[in-house]
């Protein structure tokens, strides 16, 4: 089974090893995100600061530099979902730039951040002489749409394939490929992010964590998470591929 990161290498490209934990970013070109970082202007936001909120319409994008958020959509009852945390090279608010529509989430610093603030007409610009970088924006685009959906098939999940479905989302994105065959997810996300992301309490994180350590479908490796086997791993997610 083979992840984003095996993919890029088979095709001769090599991204260096892991430096975000969002499942917006990891691309097989390791230079595009620091093409689209230098067409804005360097913002820095203190922690607990909105980027954009909910509802919101804009023609900018944004790319993380520095620090760590939360993307999270609030529903109509006023109970929110995380959807991601995005570090550096992850890139936000693609979809409202383009299609003018207000945007579906909110955005706020969980630590210090800096952020380029890149508006459509520089991306558009830019693009003219390097279309490299509208296929990145496809790209993240589509990549959201699949954690929209992994999001849709968690909540059909009892909690045990819940935490089996998320674990196989980062791994696709994140894994880096062991000589021994196993997969290892270097980004560290608490349990509370974690719990967060797929509506579950942390309590029950834990638990169902633990079940999969013991039954030695996952395994650990300091604080990293080791897959041995990423078929076993979706087979307690139901078979669904995020």
């Amino acid at each position: 089974m083979t992840t984003a990161r095996d993919r890029g290498r088979a095709a001769g490209v090599h991204a260096p090893e892991v430096s975000t934990t969002s499942p917006f970013l990891l691309t097989e070109d390791p230079t595009i995100a620091d093409r689209i970082a230098a067409l804005g202007e360097v913002r820095r936001y203190r922690a607990g600061e909105f980027v954009y909120r909910q509802g919101s319409v804009s023609d900018f994008i944004y790319q993380v530099v520095r620090g760590r958020l939360r993307i999270y959509l609030t529903r109509a009852d006023g109970s929110e979902r995380v959807l991601s945390y995005a570090e550096p090279g992850a890139g936000l608010g693609e979809s409202t730039c383009f299609d003018g529509l207000p945007r579906y989430a909110s955005c706020v610093a969980v630590t210090d951040s800096e952020m380029s603030v890149i508006s459509r007409q520089a991306v558009m610009e830019a693009a003219r002489g390097q279309p490299a970088i509208l296929v990145e924006m496809t790209r993240r685009i589509s990549r959201k749409a699949r954690l929209f959906a992994m999001h849709i098939a968690a909540d059909g999940l009892p909690a045990r394939g819940r935490v089996a479905l998320v674990l196989d989302h980062l791994v696709e994105a994140y894994g880096v490929r062991q000589p021994d065959g196993t997969l290892r997810l270097r980004v560290q996300y608490s349990l509370d992010e974690l719990a967060l992301m797929i509506g579950v309490t942390r309590v029950t994180m834990s638990r169902e964590l633990a079940r999969l350590l013991e039954e030695g479908v996952v395994r650990r490796h300091g604080r990293e998470i080791v897959v041995p086997d990423l078929d076993a791993l979706r087979a307690v997610a139901g078979g669904y591929r995020p």
